[in-house]
């Protein structure tokens, strides 16, 4: 079997979970667990992938942990038309219902949309069809594999602008530009005990509320044509804004709505400085 070199970016207090995706790891791979408190999420990715010396960077919250035989069927069925795979996301190994299984996103609108989320894991879902073993997608999250030569290539994550949220987002946008396809592999499966998904957002800290609003303007810029970007801002923005707003105050979250709104000015301004310095 071909050589994954596996980066597990660390939060401070995970510790236990730490062990128990480590339990699930195979020994004949490079594991790479980067805990350097003064990174954010990106950087600590880029990071670990420096160190890399495996043909496959396969890259892992620390707060999942895998399904046996899960590295084994990502890299068998990666092929070279494949740029980056994720990982199909379980709640936990007895529902087996989907906390993530990758998300389309509309370039114009800034929308997305989750594929198969909160459905159980073997449910056809058109029109990707009952037992698929790989589906395309616009955007991976979470554990996520791409071949190191390819990672370089692309320059790894855009630290700078994306430090965290977007950054597996703008990765995938420049693979698929490059001619690549981003696929989800249904057959490769990780237990992620995250918060079941909600159409109504929502923000457990100040840096998650600032970045969101802020790296959603930074990469329509980066991404769009000027003729784009301006409708964008002048009809899907103020949705954007408007929709996430009354969410907090629905959820009366109101500690959240600063931040919120100062990273979506910061954005439109293209402000890189992180005004909100907690690691993630």
């Amino acid at each position: 079997m071909k050589k994954v070199s596996v980066i597990i970016p660390t939060m401070k207090g995970r510790e236990a979970m730490l062990q128990k995706l480590l339990y699930t790891i195979p020994t004949e791979h490079e594991i790479i667990i980067v805990d350097d408190e003064d990174l954010l999420l990106a950087a600590k990715r880029n990071k670990g992938a420096r160190q890399a010396k495996g043909e496959y960077l396969f890259f892992v919250d620390d707060d999942n942990y895998l399904k046996t035989g899960a590295l084994e069927e990502m890299v068998k069925a990666f092929d070279e038309t494949i740029g980056v795979m994720g990982m199909t996301a379980c709640y936990d190994d007895k529902k087996m219902i989907v906390a993530d299984g990758g998300s389309d996103r509309s370039m114009l609108t800034g929308f997305t949309s989750g594929i198969r989320t909160n459905n159980p894991l073997w449910r056809g879902c058109s029109p990707y069809g009952d037992w698929a073993t790989l589906y395309g997608v616009d955007e991976v999250a979470n554990a996520f594999m791409i071949r190191r030569e390819l990672f370089e290539d692309a320059g790894g994550f855009d630290e700078e602008n994306f430090p965290i949220d977007l950054d597996e987002a703008d990765l995938c946008k420049r693979i698929k530009d490059m001619g690549y396809r981003v696929v989800y592999n249904s057959k490769a499966i990780c237990y992620h005990k995250s918060q079941t998904y909600s159409h109504i957002p929502n923000f457990r800290r100040p840096l998650n509320a600032y970045f969101m609003g802020r790296n959603r303007q930074l990469y329509q810029r980066k991404h769009l044509n000027a003729l784009s970007y301006c409708v964008y801002v002048a009809f899907f923005l103020p949705v954007f804004v408007g929709f996430y707003t009354g969410s907090l105050i629905w959820r009366k979250n109101f500690q959240m709505i600063f931040p919120f709104l100062q990273g979506v000015f910061d954005g439109l301004r293209c402000c890189r400085e992180n005004k909100y310095q907690q690691k993630s």
